[in-house]
């Protein structure tokens, strides 16, 4: 085939109607090549999808106009957005879950699953979508166990049900071990930027020597400062993760499935985009569902004036 043929097939899948109008839906939507490309689950990056459009697509062609015909037939029938109560499950939370269930059925260490998000990003939402589906304890680390190991101890103690009151770092790894190992659990520990060397340690004692699957939730920038504060000890820990979820930030897919589950009688428009920039400025999700919350469904034209609203009530409140 020669190159004349060639651009001419490319040219031609730019003219294919199913590119025509998955294009002008973009375009209604208002929504950039990358974000678009997530919301119709495009087999292909938004890049390409933009060379797609222009004619500058240099793949199998024949593959593309089967993606983005695919991809249309999504969007035509409604696609489909896994709700379980009053959560969506997005594909990172989906990811969770397998990692979790795995983690639960190893018959080795490898029974940890971290997952790493910034505030607001969704960590507590998964763990309790977790704890629902698993069972298990969730509970919170406190800054005190960063400099007691006995604290992070009686602290750990207490989330598992244990109320005796230990005298000794001795007595109190016994104690819980002795707990785990007799009644086995899922394991849901927040804030891991308190733990200390020395519970990093008894964490992999857990996974070594328990039935017992551990999930951690922590910030990207804690879990950076562990490594480098704990060196060691983190990298044995991590060394027995089943997974290492990271969140990611807010993207106009996102925002329009939380839209499509909870808050279709707001018109959203072209919203999508500005609402997801501006959470990722913010708390994340929690900024979709506060600006969300906040638009008045009788006024087809509220959502900017919502979004304007919960902004400056932000800016108030670190001026504040």
């Amino acid at each position: 085939m020669t190159t004349t043929t060639i651009n001419n097939d490319v040219q031609e899948l730019k003219t294919l109607p199913a590119v025509l109008e998955l294009a002008q839906v973009q375009a209604d939507l208002g929504l950039p090549d990358n974000d678009f490309s997530r919301v119709v689950k495009l087999d292909y990056s938004g890049s390409s999808w933009g060379k797609i459009k222009s004619g500058t697509f240099s793949g199998n062609h024949a593959k593309a106009a089967t993606a983005v015909k695919a991809a249309l037939a999504r969007h035509r029938t409604g696609g489909s957005v896994e709700v379980r109560g009053s959560y969506v499950i997005f594909d990172f939370i989906a990811a969770t879950m397998d990692a979790v269930a795995i983690a639960r059925a190893a018959e080795d260490e490898h029974k940890l699953v971290v997952v790493v998000g910034a505030s607001g990003g969704g960590k507590t939402t998964i763990a309790r979508i977790v704890q629902v589906q698993f069972g298990g304890k969730h509970f919170h680390a406190k800054p005190s166990w960063g400099s007691s190991y006995l604290r992070a101890l009686l602290g750990f103690a207490e989330g598992i049900g244990l109320n005796a009151d230990y005298r000794s770092v001795g007595q109190a790894e016994t104690a819980i071990l002795a707990a785990l190992k007799q009644s086995p659990m899922l394991l849901l520990m927040d804030e891991a930027n308190h733990f200390c060397r020395d519970f990093l340690n008894f964490c992999k004692t857990i996974l070594n020597e328990t039935a017992c699957a551990l999930v951690i939730f922590t910030l990207p920038l804690h879990l950076s400062r562990l490594a480098a504060t704990h060196s060691e000890e983190s990298r044995q820990l991590l060394r027995r993760a089943e997974a290492i979820i990271q969140i990611p930030p807010v993207n106009s897919a996102q925002v329009m499935a939380v839209h499509s589950a909870f808050f279709s009688d707001v018109h959203l428009g072209q919203a999508a985009p500005a609402i997801a920039s501006f959470a990722n400025r913010h708390c994340r999700m929690d900024t979709v569902i506060r600006v969300f919350q906040e638009a008045d469904p009788e006024n087809a034209n509220d959502l900017t004036g919502a979004l304007e609203r919960v902004e400056r009530s932000v800016k108030t409140q670190l001026v504040a």
